[in-house]
């Protein structure tokens, strides 16, 4: 009798150890499941990597599937399912330091396929049960970026647009405005955002040097596009960097909310949303609001410039690639001269003067993770509690970091509206340059 009930007691203990397998385990993949408990004492230990898999948008606190969840996991690397695929995931990791070391835990709603791609290259894997809703609902805290409402996802801006209630919008008018390079505005008819409007940077700013047009013809332009100082601004395009351009001329006048659409047309296109090809000339409205800047303080010129090198709490912040920095190449074939800002700092860009790589995402249309930005931003010594003012050749990429610090919550922002282009034939201060690879990066002084 003694030995049939240890036997029958081994076997249930058995079973009852394959059950309990059975349920810690993801049922799709064989993939093992960990609990939030679990995962708050493994992110103690330093090989332990959180991975959020969800879209860039979610990851910066966007509720897009109505869960409740605003925000990620404190720590978690944003690593979209939607943004990898077999030959680009070692390059991603790479880029975010993670490796096949690491024991790497990931959630979110198609973590499970990133994670069977991630196990087959040899990365150990485990998902979390329940994801961020969990964590969540356990008492943890989640991260956001601070100003998520200035970076907006695409499919918040079509539900706005089919007249869906909508979080963080007030109600008030609404323009959508398409821009970049282009006076007969032929990329516009090439496919845009439904409603939307063509916006040729030449409106709004001009050569020689491409600073931003005189306040009296910004003013009226607004006001030709139908933009008074109380429209929400969504700005969009095929590259990013105009329709920044644009939004900070804007907000610098007055408009009081302007955003930038996450991923632009790319984004748009990729969701598989509707698109026009019809071109549309806006409805003028007769007063813009204001006749005068409402935020000069945004746009600072070559004065203020020279003493932001000079007072010890401001700084100017190349946003150019490497190459432009050390003065290799000017960037521009109508930019002769080649060096940098003599006291400026480098905040990295990208490969060259037509790409920002550093500050975008994977597929170089999102918005950089913002958590990868600030990491970046402390390794380069660059100091958000002064004030920053970022330039580049004439404004364009400058502008596009500006509304990324912006949506950070680093708000003692502005651009130098004449970059480079500007300091290096301006009589006053084109001999204050330098070049070639600096001995301590980002500690040269204006004043040496």
């Amino acid at each position: 009798m003694k030995k049939i009930f240890t036997l029958v007691f081994a076997v249930a203990l058995l079973l009852g150890c394959t059950s309990k397998k059975e349920e810690t385990v993801d049922e799709k993949t064989g993939i093992n499941l960990i609990e939030v408990s679990q995962l708050a004492e493994d992110m103690k230990k330093d090989n332990t990597v959180v991975v959020d898999a969800r879209s860039y948008d979610e990851y910066n606190g966007w509720d897009i599937d109505g869960s409740g969840v605003e925000g990620h996991i404190p720590g978690a690397l944003s690593v979209p399912r939607s943004a990898v695929n077999e030959k680009n995931l070692d390059a991603i990791l790479k880029r975010k330091e993670v490796s096949s070391e690491d024991s790497i835990v990931l959630y979110g709603g198609e973590a499970s396929e990133l994670a069977q791609l991630m196990e087959e290259k040899g990365y150990s894997v485990s998902l979390l049960d329940g994801g961020a809703k969990a964590w969540a609902e356990a008492g943890n805290t989640l991260d956001f970026l601070q100003n998520k409402s200035m970076i907006v996802p695409v499919s918040w801006v079509k539900d706005l647009m089919e007249g869906k209630e909508v979080s963080d919008y007030d109600g008030r008018p609404v323009k959508i405005i398409n821009a970049g390079w282009d006076e007969t505005g032929e990329a516009h008819k090439k496919g845009h955002i439904p409603g939307s409007y063509w916006a040729h940077l030449g409106w709004v700013e001009e050569g020689p040097l491409w600073n931003r047009v005189s306040d009296e013809k910004i003013k009226a332009e607004m006001e030709r596009m139908g933009i008074t100082k109380d429209t929400l601004l969504l700005l969009y395009g095929k590259d990013q960097t105009p329709a920044a351009r644009f939004g900070i001329i804007a907000r610098y006048m007055g408009v009081e909310d302007v955003r930038l659409i996450n991923g632009g047309l790319k984004a748009w296109e990729a969701a598989g949303y509707p698109m026009e090809t019809e071109y549309v000339e806006p409805e003028a409205v007769e007063y813009f609001g204001a006749d005068k800047p409402m935020n000069p303080n945004l746009i600072i010129d070559l004065p203020e410039a020279v003493e932001y090198l000079k007072d010890g709490e401001s700084d100017l912040v190349s946003i150019r690639s490497w190459k432009e920095y050390k003065g290799e190449t000017s960037g521009y074939d109508y930019i002769k001269a080649r060096g940098r800002i003599k006291g400026s700092k480098w905040g990295m860009g990208g490969s060259d003067p037509w790409h920002l790589e550093d500050y975008r995402a994977m597929d170089e249309a999102h918005m950089r993770p913002y958590t990868e930005l600030a990491q970046m931003w402390q390794g380069l010594k660059i100091d958000t509690k002064h004030n920053l003012a970022f330039y580049c050749g004439t404004g364009w990429r400058a502008s596009e970091v500006w509304f990324y610090a912006q949506a950070m919550g680093v708000d003692t922002t502005s651009i130098y509206d004449g970059g480079w282009k500007e300091w290096s034939t301006t009589e006053e201060t084109k001999d204050a340059y330098l070049r070639g690879e600096p001995e301590k990066l980002n500690e040269e002084s204006f004043l040496d």
